[in-house]
């Protein structure tokens, strides 16, 4: 360990690293914020979910279903087939069951009328994105720190 007082140099594996992390992050978010601002205020043409089929994945100890079947809006313009229903579980339908539901654009899926919390997800992605490039901005663009001036005694 250095006892000179001097400010180690930023490693340039660990800035990298972080760079290429933080660009990962931006390029998985940025093209979801439209649709994840759209779910969050169900912005798009209402219509009508129709539950087909539950598909179930099993994970140790844990198990995620979602409904898939088709969508159809109230004005009739829309009509989609294989989509699936965002936040639906085991017990929300049968097979048939229908529902209302907002189509904002997001390829083979639908939303609740209600809206849905998938944005703070992508929020959280964004955020942690442009943090990590701040980090390596601020590790090599920022100047050194000046050095410091040591007090002299006075004389009489």
């Amino acid at each position: 360990m250095s006892t000179s007082g001097k400010k180690r140099k930023p490693s340039g594996f660990v800035s990298l690293l972080l760079l290429l992390t933080g660009v990962l992050l931006l390029y998985v978010s940025l093209p979801n914020l439209g649709n994840a601002a759209r779910a969050a205020t169900a912005d798009g043409p209402e219509g009508t979910f129709t539950a087909t089929r539950l598909t179930c994945m099993s994970h140790p100890g844990h198990e995620t279903c979602e409904w898939s079947g088709s969508f159809r809006s109230t004005d009739g313009t829309v009509e989609l087939r294989g989509v699936k229903l965002y936040g639906s579980g085991r017990d929300t339908f049968e097979a048939g069951q229908r529902t209302a539901a907002v189509d904002v654009g997001n390829a083979g899926r639908v939303y609740n009328p209600s809206g849905s919390n998938e944005w703070i997800f992508t929020a959280l992605l964004l955020i942690a994105g442009y943090v990590l490039l701040a980090v390596v901005a601020g590790r090599h663009l920022m100047p050194p720190p000046l050095p410091r001036r040591t007090a002299r005694p006075v004389s009489a």
